[in-house]
């Protein structure tokens, strides 16, 4: 009996182990971007990051094959008019969440090498300050549900 505890607390650490592995330390969730029409060369991408980890995590880079750049964009008002900045990295804090969205701090495609259809998706591949890679799936949504949501603000 004493040794059966012992394998069972060895299988219980292993599968906890292996647990902790098959997830990456930042999970991404629900990203999105709009149709794009013939000739349009940027989009935006909204996306929500869940920090799973104790320490803050900086993301220091965006990349995808459908553009020939991608950015991570702060958005602000200087004198009436609301202009974009490129960050050089995003700082997502210990066991927080931050949310890449509309009106706010927003990934910009540019330089599309696709017109972007709806109900398809493509990946956006995030890259970590302690070099790990992280990809995800970007939905690409229909054009009406971009009026939609611009109607309920």
């Amino acid at each position: 009996m004493k040794n059966f505890k012992y394998l069972l607390v060895f299988l219980v650490s292993l599968a906890l182990a292996s647990h902790k592995t098959v997830f990456a330390e930042l999970a991404f969730h629900g990203g999105y971007t709009f149709e794009t029409f013939d000739g349009q060369k940027a989009a935006a991408v909204y996306v929500s990051v869940f920090n799973r980890t104790d320490k803050d995590i900086i993301i220091k880079d965006v990349q995808t094959n459908i553009c020939k750049s991608a950015e991570i964009h702060g958005t602000f008002i200087d004198k009436d008019i609301v202009r974009m900045k490129k960050k050089k990295s995003l700082r997502v804090k210990g066991n927080e969440q931050f949310f890449f969205q509309p009106g706010g701090t927003h990934i910009m495609l540019m330089g599309l090498n696709k017109k972007l259809k709806k109900g398809t998706s493509f990946t956006l591949t995030f890259k970590l300050e302690n070099n790990k890679v992280i990809d995800t799936e970007i939905m690409i949504l229909d054009n009406k549900l971009r009026k939609n949501l611009l109607e309920v603000e």
